[in-house]
């Protein structure tokens, strides 16, 4: 993604560009055959900041490094975990799940109206998934069941502030930030507040207890912040005043929950919001190739995160957790974002074009957001570099990481066409077969690409790291016991080359409604019966897979070479819905 003036062809580029990136194919891939290898190469540390000029030259160090044998791709050089640190005392195992994936009863935001114009693969509706806003319980016991310390869910905005009217109520309360956040309080849906509480108690009072992860924001917004039926520029994110809302919000999740909340993610994938909100339409508002609204967004995403997690550090001063965290001594709150982070390789390794591409992509989409929020640099204008009146080591970004939230599903490759402005390439479609395994949704698997990033992010920014999330669409169960044992078995090799891994959240606890996919892609450990009344979750056996991990704390070499190889999935969950541009607009 390059996010810069938008002149018609540098739009459909980049646009283009953006829609394969975030979210892979929208055909059936070509599957290849069994893999039962993945692999990559290692990376160089990055400057925070490439030189992306549009006239060819070299990026300034941030190279990638390519093969010994430019010959062969490197994502298929030969791969195996070298030796592997255990966890440490408190490590975070635990799953993941989103509100409104999850919840139902949430008509009243951004996201119903969008099922409501057809927007979703086959009118697929989140009110028909699991139900957990009534059958919570059966989440719970699904953790319980697999020895799982700790869940990661989201708060939802929609439902603790129902009506504009309490949302008002709660924006326009005065007094000294005590007085306006008892305000919001009060404002607030008690049905609302009661049922996180509830959630919150009984994963506390598990054996083994529970540590809950709250995320303030996945994606979805109430339906007077924004809706899709409405002209964009005044809606949601393209709004300044999102700055200012989310951090009031989150205020009040921190101060509502946190006496019995360290754990928080303020922005589930902030960058996938923009590209498929803003460039590919995908996702609410819907918008192709919107490049300057990408950048407006993108500023107020970032000083969101930003104000975000001042609101929680003054809201939530209680540590929940005494003892047995995996850092000590215990803070009241730890806060970061959720970013999306993908291997990114140039198509052919020996290409010095298709390196530079690579490397502009990487940081655009990676460099970008955490140099911010850490480093306090903003690149405002995406262009590779800070320039004049963009900030450099600004006291109001620095230091708003207390760790590196990753999510990580797999790789990308780029390839050099000139003609593109800035980025200079474009991803391989993904339903290329580069002689890796495939998803349901049509990626490609590669744990050796985590181990990488997980690797390159400790070094480069020396932060502890959190997986929020790792997982695998695999509706038959028979590609994610071998996904479970490679991505730990990468993961624990990443500890033991010194990153410092404190948690991983498989993706997800149970089946889900997957945004514009619908029902069709199967990431539950537990699935879910939707036929049934009562949405029955079932143990799959990858999730027992998950229960022995956890118990053991590590994965062997023997475990590695008795799990079954991979086999080409059953079924294909495409991941866009096909629509004539601005269709609904």
């Amino acid at each position: 993604m390059k996010l810069g003036s938008a002149s018609s062809f540098r739009g459909v580029a980049l646009g283009a560009w953006a829609a394969l990136f975030a979210f892979g194919c929208s055909n059936p891939p070509a599957q290849p055959d069994a893999a039962t290898d993945a692999s990559g190469s290692d990376i160089a540390n990055e400057s925070s900041v490439v030189d992306a000029s549009d006239g060819g030259s070299d990026v300034a160090d941030a190279t990638l490094d390519a093969p010994s044998d430019a010959g062969r791709p490197p994502w298929l050089e030969p791969w195996s975990p070298g030796p592997r640190a255990r966890p440490p005392a408190g490590f975070l195992w635990g799953s993941a799940t989103a509100g409104y994936q999850i919840e139902g009863q949430l008509s009243n935001t951004d996201w119903s109206i969008w099922e409501q114009m057809g927007r979703v693969t086959n009118n697929d509706r989140a009110d028909d998934g699991p139900q957990s806003y009534t059958r919570w319980m059966e989440d719970v016991r699904a953790l319980r069941e697999t020895g799982q310390n700790s869940y990661r869910f989201g708060v939802e905005w929609a439902r603790l502030f129902p009506t504009r009217a309490s949302w008002e109520q709660c924006r326009n309360a005065t007094g000294d930030n005590a007085a306006k956040i008892a305000t919001c309080r009060a404002a607030a849906s008690a049905e609302g507040k009661q049922y996180y509480h509830q959630l919150i108690d009984a994963l506390r009072s598990s054996t083994p207890r529970i540590v809950p992860m709250v995320t303030v924001h996945h994606w979805v917004m109430p339906d007077y912040i924004a809706d899709p039926r409405m002209d964009f520029r005044s809606q949601g994110w393209m709004n300044a005043r999102m700055r200012t809302d989310m951090a009031l919000y989150a205020g009040v999740v921190a101060a509502e929950y946190g006496d019995k909340v360290d754990w928080y993610v303020t922005i589930n994938e902030p960058l996938v919001l923009v590209l498929a909100g803003y460039l590919d339409g995908r996702f609410p508002p819907g918008r192709q190739l919107e490049i300057d609204g990408a950048i407006n967004v993108i500023g107020n995403l970032v000083y969101a995160h930003a104000g975000m997690y001042d609101a929680i550090k003054a809201n939530d001063r209680t540590v929940a957790e005494m003892t047995g965290g995996p850092i000590t001594p215990a803070q009241a709150s730890y806060v970061s974002i959720a970013h999306h982070i993908r291997r990114i390789y140039p198509a052919n390794a020996a290409s010095a074009a298709d390196m530079r591409a690579a490397t502009r992509a990487d940081w655009l989409n990676h460099g970008l957001f955490f140099d911010a929020i850490v480093r306090g640099n903003f690149d405002a204008n995406g262009d590779g570099t800070i320039g004049a009146g963009e900030p450099s080591n600004d006291p109001a970004l620095r230091g708003r990481a207390d760790y590196l939230g990753i999510n990580y599903y797999g790789m990308t490759a780029i390839r050099s066409i000139p003609a593109i402005p800035v980025v200079g390439g474009l991803p391989v479609p993904e339903e290329q077969d580069r002689g890796l395994p495939k998803t349901d949704f049509g990626w490609d698997i590669l744990p050796r690409g985590f181990e990488d990033i997980l690797v390159r992010f400790g070094n480069e920014y020396r932060l502890p790291i959190l997986v929020t999330e790792n997982g695998i669409a695999d509706s038959a169960d028979a590609n994610r016991p071998r996904f479970l044992y490679e991505h730990i078995a990468a993961m624990l090799s990443a500890r033991q080359r010194g990153a410092n891994i404190l948690g991983y959240y498989h993706w997800s606890t149970i089946d889900n409604f997957e945004w514009v996919g619908g029902y069709c892609p199967h990431f539950g450990l537990y699935s879910v019966d939707f036929n049934n009344p009562m949405r029955p979750r079932t143990g799959r056996p990858s999730a027992m897979i998950y229960r022995d991990i956890i118990r053991s704390g590590e994965v062997t070499d023997a475990q590695l070479a008795m799990v079954a190889p991979y086999r080409n999935p059953t079924r294909f969950c495409p991941g866009t819905v096909t629509l004539a541009p601005d269709a609904g607009r």
